[in-house]
C-alpha cells in the first residue's frame, strides 16, 4: 500500500474522532433552494459527514417546507440550520423558521442602528415638489410611512400642515414627541394607513411615501396607493413615491423578487406600474433616478443621507454588480390628479 492510501486512512479516522456544532442563518428565499442544499452540502462535507443523494434530497424537501413557511409570513424572514456531529460519521441538523412583522423589522433598528436612521434632511424631491405651493400654510401634506419623520417635521419646519401616518409605534412616537416640542403642525396617526380612510382628509395638495413602496410584496399594495390619492388628493393635486423599477426588457424572476422583498427593494415593473395605476385619475408627471436626483439636489454635506443609501438606491443590495450593469433603478414617480 503507498504512502498516499495510508495517508487517506489516517484522515479517515480522524475525521470519525472529530466533533463539530454550527449554524447557518440566511434570508428565507424559496427560489434559491439549490443554493442552501449546496451550502449545506458543502459545510457537512467540510465537517466530515458526506451526504449521499438520498440524504440531500431529503433535506431538499425539508428545507423547501421551512422556506416556504418563513417567506410566506412575512418578508423579513430567516432559517437557522442547526447542525452536530458528534464522534462518529453521524450529522444531525435542526432547521428552524423566523419572521418578524415590517414594524416589528423596523422598531429592531432602533436598537441595533445609531440615529439619524434614515438620514437627517427631508428628499429633494420632495421638498421641491412642496416648494411649488404659493401659500405653505394652504398645501396640506399626507406623509404616507412618515418613520421618524424626515419628511414631515422637515415640511412642518418650514410652515406646511402635515397628517403623518406610521405604522411603527416607536417611530410615531418619535415624530409625536418632536412636533410636540416644537410647537409643529403635525398629526400623527398611527396605524396601517390602507386599513381605512376615515380619519384622513379629502384636500391634501401633496401625498408623501418615501421608502414605502419598496417594502410591497404585491401589485394589488401598489394598487392600493393610487386608490388612496384618488380619494383623498385635492383638485390638481401631487402624489410623489419612489420604487424600484425594472429597465425595460428585464423582467425579474422568483428568486430575484424574494431576495428583492428580504433587502427591501421591492421591484415592480413599468407593465405592472402602469396596470397598478389604470382607471384611476392619474397621470405621471415625472419620473426620475433617486440615486441622481438627492445627489444633485439636497443640500451640501447632506449626501449621502446614511452609509448604505446609495448602494441600496441603485439596487445593489440585491444585485453584487457594478451599478452600470444593475437591471433595476429606484425612480421617483411623480403623479398629478385629472381634474
Amino acid at each position: 500500500m503507498d504512502q498516499n492510501q495510508l495517508r487517506q486512512s489516517i484522515v479517515r479516522q480522524l475525521y470519525r474522532r472529530s466533533g463539530a456544532t454550527g449554524q447557518i442563518q440566511l434570508p428565507a428565499v424559496p427560489g434559491l433552494i439549490d443554493e442552501y442544499v449546496t451550502m449545506c452540502d458543502t459545510v457537512f462535507a467540510g465537517v466530515g459527514r458526506k451526504f449521499t443523494a438520498e440524504e440531500l434530497a431529503h433535506l431538499r424537501e425539508l428545507l423547501a417546507d421551512q422556506l416556504a413557511q418563513a417567506y410566506a409570513a412575512s418578508p423579513r424572514s430567516m432559517i437557522t440550520i442547526s447542525y452536530n456531529a458528534p464522534s462518529s460519521q453521524l450529522l444531525n441538523y435542526h432547521i428552524k423558521p423566523e419572521w418578524w412583522t415590517i414594524e416589528g423589522a423596523y422598531e429592531n433598528w432602533i436598537g441595533i442602528r445609531q440615529p439619524p436612521y434614515f438620514g437627517t434632511e427631508p428628499d429633494a424631491r420632495v421638498l421641491a415638489l412642496a416648494g411649488e405651493a404659493n401659500d405653505p400654510k394652504a398645501f396640506r401634506v399626507l406623509d404616507v410611512g412618515a418613520g421618524t419623520g424626515r419628511n414631515a417635521l422637515g415640511l412642518a419646519r418650514r410652515g406646511y400642515p402635515v397628517d403623518a401616518v406610521e405604522l411603527t409605534p416607536k417611530f410615531a412616537d418619535i415624530i409625536r414627541t418632536e412636533a410636540d416640542r416644537e410647537l409643529l403642525d403635525v398629526r400623527v396617526i398611527q396605524r396601517d394607513v390602507f386599513a381605512t380612510l376615515d380619519d384622513l382628509r379629502r384636500d391634501y395638495q401633496l401625498i408623501v411615501l418615501s421608502e414605502v413602496v419598496c417594502d410591497f410584496r404585491t401589485t394589488q399594495q401598489l394598487r392600493g396607493v393610487f386608490e388612496l390619492a384618488t380619494h383623498c388628493l385635492a383638485p390638481e393635486g401631487r402624489l410623489v413615491f419612489n420604487a424600484f423599477v425594472a429597465h425595460d426588457g428585464y423582467v425579474p424572476d422568483d428568486a430575484t423578487r424574494q431576495l428583492g422583498q428580504q433587502s427591501y427593494t421591492s421591484m415592480f415593473t413599468r407593465d405592472e406600474l402602469a396596470t397598478a395605476a389604470a382607471s384611476f385619475p392619474l397621470t405621471l408627471l415625472a419620473d426620475d433616478s433617486v440615486h441622481d436626483y438627492e445627489k444633485k439636489h439636497l443640500p451640501e454635506g447632506a449626501w449621502p443621507p446614511t452609509n448604505w443609501y446609495p448602494n441600496w438606491t441603485a439596487g445593489q443590495d440585491v444585485f453584487d454588480l457594478a451599478r452600470e450593469y444593475v437591471p433595476i433603478d429606484m425612480r421617483w414617480l411623480v403623479y398629478g390628479r385629472i381634474s
